[in-house]
């Protein structure tokens, strides 16, 4: 086993999701619950991949930084996001180059981008409310070349969940069930 990444074990899954497409789908949601100011806690619901539920429930807090009226205790809701997508652009690397059997001694991902906070704040309408551009930057130590890191850089680009979520529209709807609690 190469970096510690179960190869055969993935090829099993992929078998399996050949033969069913339904075994593919993975269902995920979480729960936010306002804590007071501008905390929230997160509350993970169990996952449903194909026909397996993994039952097992996280909790995090999202809180703001004391310029956005936190008490900067924990990531806020960005920080989340650059996380997610980092977390899951990380897999698909470590992925791609243990499939091209190249040996990973360390993997760093940095993602960064700015944002104008005149936007969220309603203080400028023509300004932009979220990251208008994202910069990632892999820097890998391994048995690879520089020309095979490029490679599964721009094929993690291609196939990660959370890096096309955010790199492509995504229709968001607001459940007509929403109700006030009297």
């Amino acid at each position: 086993m190469i970096n510690n990444f179960n190869l055969e074990a993935l090829g099993q899954y992929v078998d399996v999701i050949k033969n069913d497409a339904t075994e593919a789908v993975a269902a995920l949601a979480i729960t936010a619950n306002w804590k007071g100011g501008v905390t929230t806690e997160i509350t993970t619901h169990p996952k449903k991949i194909g026909s397996t539920v993994v039952a097992k429930e996280f909790k995090y807090l999202i809180d703001e930084p004391k310029e956005l009226l936190g008490n900067n205790l924990h990531p806020n809701p960005q920080d989340y996001i650059l996380g997610g997508l980092a977390g899951c652009m990380m897999v698909g690397f470590v992925a791609g180059a243990t499939a091209k059997g190249i040996a990973l001694e360390s993997v760093s991902l940095t993602i960064a981008g700015e944002l104008d906070l005149r936007g969220f704040l309603e203080v400028s309408p023509d300004a932009s409310i979220g990251f208008e551009e994202l910069k990632f930057n892999f820097l890998v130590k391994g048995s690879g070349t520089q020309e095979d890191y490029d490679a599964i850089a721009q094929h993690v680009r291609k196939i990660s969940p959370g890096y096309n979520t955010i790199a492509n529209p995504v229709k968001i709807t607001i459940d007509k069930g929403l109700k006030a609690i009297v």
